[in-house]
């Protein structure tokens, strides 16, 4: 049974506010300008284990550092490749077929990731 501790509440609850799909190293950031004594190792180990338990959603984003995201419903995410920002992309409401698992083998996750850019650096492109 996972406690819920004054510094975890703390976190999880700067986590939602940020709201941006942060990465550690922000989250800890936040927390400890507002909560000084609080370790990089205390707010590591949170994500870790929220992620762990489904109190969070670790993102995986390729060549980008990990992420956490409030969001735990299925939902897939899309990183703009000018300036990193990371959006959600919602996963509609039919069944998505990615194909059969190999013999032997139970599919328990399927992570997909998208790459583009952002409105504001769409913007930025003209005549590229």
């Amino acid at each position: 049974m996972q406690r819920n501790t004054v510094q975890k509440r703390q976190v999880m609850d700067i986590v939602a506010q940020m709201a941006n799909h942060p990465s550690a190293e922000a989250v800890y950031d936040t927390v400890h300008s507002a909560y000084p004594r609080i370790s990089k190792a205390t707010v590591y180990r949170i994500l870790k284990d929220e992620a762990a338990c489904g109190g969070l959603l670790a993102v995986d984003i390729p060549r980008d550092v990990n992420r956490y995201d409030h969001r735990t419903d299925p939902h897939w995410h899309i990183r703009c490749r000018r300036c990193g920002r990371i959006g959600d992309v919602e996963i509609g409401s039919e069944p998505i077929d990615m194909g059969g698992a190999p013999h032997g083998w139970s599919v328990e996750r399927i992570g997909v990731s998208f790459e583009g850019l952002c409105d504001e650096c769409a913007g930025l492109t003209d005549g590229e």
